[in-house]
């Protein structure tokens, strides 16, 4: 407790450490601050332990009146670690002084100078200059409520009050806004809110989204360029594609169809829809184009050769196919088919001279004496096992890869033909085992000591895995499969799903869960930044 004692204009503060009695702090108005008051407040020698006394200056003599001490309060508030400005009203900040400063903001790419209050440690931002962002216009009401126009609509935002009027429906907000010097100031996650965007922290500050980031679940990341994503993304509407610009956060394409295929020399995609038209998209004009609409069967998981000139694909209802298509004319050729349905993880090796791919076999079904009910399945030898074909080969036929049990999942050619993939205990009883299989068919544990949730080899042919380690972070390492060493790129505690490197190795892109579906990050210098919410 600090206690007051009137010498004129200079006032002493002591420190007490006991107290025999409880004296009151009540605010009475702008100027003066009766600090204690009570019955014993006048017998300043009744308290004998302190620690240590000061002098301050005040703006005005102290004054007693009846049992309590009225005295200046800026520099009592000074004193206690805090600031006060007196316009309309007192502005009391218990956390540092009250400063206008102007703060930056990083607006869809481009920084932004921007008016701000600083109070209690915290910034406030000029409503004027952020409604003006989202082209808005703002206007003070007699009741004193803050106006924001928007679009032929009106934001009402209520003084010293934590929420705010939108659409007609009362919406919660983090604080209340301020009118300082005629000015209004409000948090900026507020602001951004009921305007429609999105505020996100960035490595240098706050990024702010004016058109909204994307929502949802977005999947499938593929690097286009050095600043352009190609994503997948499905909501409740429905599912499609955008190709989101990572600085402005912003989709600048938006193509109707998922799961695309982006060619080696990043200028076209490919897919196909839910009735089997094959469609090219030009990355760089956006155009879209149909180049097969005469075959109706499913067909999935699109892979480019090397000259770009041909796609690889799986085909048919049961998947049991693979085909080729030729991106000029759109012929469809089959390379190969067996009895084996449901083909899955399609990748060409490096020279495009070889496939790989997973598959296994259905179980068989035993069915009652009438045929009306099943009465047994029999999985034995069902496990997924991978498979390679030769293309050079005049009679194509697979060459099985694997015999083991075990799920095989993130399958991936090294720009030698060596096949790389992470093993999967079955019953989750042991630790995933990343695998190599070299050309001679030799197989060789890379690593089996680490909890590994995805693995890619990039275009340069190293190997990147995201790990969970035991202290709860998700890392992400790069591993050379000579010497088997790991070297750590970049970690965090979210919970991380799955990784996208660019072309050139220089980028990467991962996924995590979010409030509003699976959200897209970017790392920055160890910093992982969101582009997707």
């Amino acid at each position: 407790m600090f206690l007051i004692q009137p010498i004129n204009k200079t006032t002493r503060f002591i420190l007490i450490l006991k107290t025999v009695f409880s004296c009151q702090l009540i605010v009475i108005n702008s100027k003066f601050l009766p600090l204690i008051t009570g019955s014993n407040c006048q017998n300043l020698s009744s308290f004998s332990e302190f620690r240590f006394t000061m002098s301050i200056k005040l703006g005005a003599s102290s004054k007693l009146v009846g049992k309590s001490l009225f005295v200046d309060a800026k520099p009592i508030i000074q004193l206690l670690g805090g600031d006060s400005i007196v316009d309309k009203n007192l502005l009391i900040s218990t956390n540092g002084s009250i400063k206008f400063e102007t703060g930056a903001l990083n607006v869809e790419g481009k920084q932004q100078k921007v008016p701000v209050l600083k109070v209690n440690g915290k910034l406030l931002y000029s409503v004027k200059y952020i409604a003006k962002l989202f082209s808005a216009s703002t206007s003070m009401s007699k009741d004193q409520q803050i106006l924001i126009k928007k679009n032929g609509k009106t934001i009402q935002l209520k003084l010293s009050q934590s929420s705010a009027i939108l659409k007609g429906k009362t919406v919660k907000l983090r604080s209340f806004p301020i009118i300082l010097k005629n000015q209004a100031y409000a948090d900026i996650y507020d602001l951004v809110l009921v305007l429609g965007g999105d505020v996100i922290p960035v490595q240098n500050g706050l990024f702010v989204s004016i058109s909204g980031l994307i929502s949802g679940e977005t999947f499938n990341l593929v690097w286009i360029d050095k600043s352009t994503l190609l994503v997948s993304n499905e909501t409740e509407t429905g599912a499609l594609s955008y190709l989101v610009d990572v600085n402005s956060k912003k989709a600048i394409a938006k193509i109707n169809g998922t799961d695309l295929s982006v060619s080696p020399d990043g200028k076209q995609a490919i897919y196909s829809d839910e009735t089997g038209v094959v469609y090219i998209v030009d990355l760089v004009t956006h155009k879209v184009k149909k180049i097969n609409d005469q075959d109706d069967s499913p067909k999935f998981e699109f892979v480019w050769a090397p000259d770009g000139e041909k796609v690889y694909f799986i085909q048919g209802d049961k998947s049991d196919k693979i085909s080729s298509l030729n991106v000029k004319d759109g012929t469809i050729t089959e390379v190969y088919k067996d009895g084996l349905a449901y083909k899955n993880d399609l990748h060409l090796s490096f020279d495009g001279t070889k496939i790989l791919y997973a598959v296994g076999k259905e179980g068989k079904t035993e069915f009652t004496d009438d045929n009306s009910d099943v009465k047994d399945i029999d999985v034995k030898d069902t496990e997924v096992q991978l498979f390679e074909l030769n293309l050079k080969q005049k009679e194509i036929k697979p060459e099985q890869l694997t015999a083991t049990a075990e799920n095989k999942v993130f399958p991936a050619y090294l720009e030698n033909g060596n096949v790389v993939y992470v093993a999967y205990d079955v019953e989750g009883h042991k630790s995933p085992v990343l695998t190599m299989i070299d050309t001679a068919r030799k197989t060789t544990s890379l690593l089996s000591n680490k909890e590994i949730i995805a693995s890619t080899v990039t275009a340069q042919g190293k190997i990147m895995l995201l790990v969970a380690e035991t202290d709860g972070n998700y890392v992400l390492y790069e591993m050379d499969r000579d010497s088997k060493k790991l070297t750590k790129l970049a970690h965090t505690k979210m919970e991380l799903q799955s990784i996208s490197v660019s072309k050139d190795g220089k980028l990467i892109a991962v996924t995590a869960p979010g409030q509003e579906g699976t959200k897209v990050f970017i790392i920055k210098n160890g910093y992982f930044e969101a582009v997707t919410k």
